[in-house]
């Protein structure tokens, strides 16, 4: 670990809990490098992977509440077709995407830029592993994700920053948001920032 005037000591927090709360909290580090501010274990840090543990809570809500199915292909929720081009036959589930098991591969750059409809990405043949059939393999794919969350909205009519705050973070009283604009100005305030090896930020 390198440190020093360019690269000051990395923002950690470490918490312990048992089954009855948290019982002890540690922090070390900046917060935010350019204003020199310390960070401490309440302050919001985007949590990347973690997402998806949380996004299968907002999908379970509507599971329960028999908007979604697990098993149902997700074709037929969005109006557009999700198929491994080697198994047209197969359809792709929810259960599959939460699970890794859909057949879809992260590219190099898994994100659906700006301007790019999500149907168009996924049509991509790259995109697929086209040498097992949905359901039976798993590959970890980020991919799988943002494919999730356009079936929830188009099961919802709400959008899924909007929809995950109504059915996970509201009802556990978290000031956590999936977009800043459901984050409190209070929140946004004490966001740690990201910076990538080379100092920047990211």
């Amino acid at each position: 670990l390198v440190t020093g005037p360019a690269f000051p000591q990395p923002a950690e927090v470490r918490v312990a809990f048992d089954a009855n709360g948290e019982t002890a909290a540690r922090a070390s580090g900046l917060a935010d490098r350019a204003g020199r501010r310390a960070v401490t274990p309440d302050d919001p840090v985007r949590i990347a992977s973690i997402s998806k543990l949380v996004l299968a809570l907002g999908v379970m809500r509507m599971v329960e509440a028999g908007q979604l199915g697990l098993d149902r292909d997700v074709s037929q929720v969005l109006g557009w077709r999700v198929r491994n081009p080697a198994f047209p036959g197969a359809p792709v589930t929810l259960r599959q995407l939460l699970s890794h098991q859909s057949g879809l591969i992260d590219p190099e750059e898994y994100r659906v830029p700006l301007g790019e409809r999500g149907a168009d990405r996924i049509a991509q043949p790259g995109l697929w592993d086209t040498g097992h059939r949905p359901g039976t393999w798993f590959r970890y794919a980020n991919i799988g994700f943002p494919v999730i969350a356009s079936v929830m909205e188009k099961a919802s009519g709400e959008r899924f920053d909007r929809l995950m705050h109504r059915l996970v973070l509201a009802p556990l009283k978290l000031d956590a948001c999936f977009n800043w604009s459901t984050c409190s100005d209070a929140r946004i305030a004490r966001a740690v920032g990201l910076y990538p090896t080379d100092g920047s930020v990211g």
